[in-house]
């Protein structure tokens, strides 16, 4: 009697009931996001470490380089858009900070060299 009563609303007890919707692209799209998010965090925290890392070319080259990269890469997505255009924005500014810094240096060296 309980069966007439609900209908089709016990339908899900059969063993051959089958759901129409499926979530097998909310895996991607999770991850995805997270992956902006942390490439966000990541250009920013390097951007950080690169206003130190200027003062030594060899260092602070690859930091920024990679920190500007994953910022472009990061700005794309909509979350977190703010944080990625920051640390953008930041290992611009020391990526050129270093590459000045690495041109005085090698005039400063040959000048030195050439008395």
């Amino acid at each position: 009697m309980q069966e007439d009563v609900l209908g089709e609303e016990l339908d899900f007890l059969d063993e051959n009931y089958e759901t129409e919707q499926t979530y097998d692209d909310t895996e991607g799209f999770i991850a995805h996001r997270k992956a902006a998010d942390l490439n966000a965090w990541t250009s920013l925290i390097l951007g950080i470490i690169g206003s130190l890392g200027w003062l030594i070319p060899i260092i602070g080259l690859p930091v920024t380089i990679v920190g500007t990269v994953l910022g472009a890469v990061s700005m794309k997505a909509k979350t977190n858009r703010g944080i990625a255009i920051a640390g953008f924005v930041i290992n611009t500014v020391f990526l050129t900070g270093a590459i000045a810094k690495g041109i005085v240096d090698i005039i400063f060296y040959l000048k030195k060299t050439n008395r």
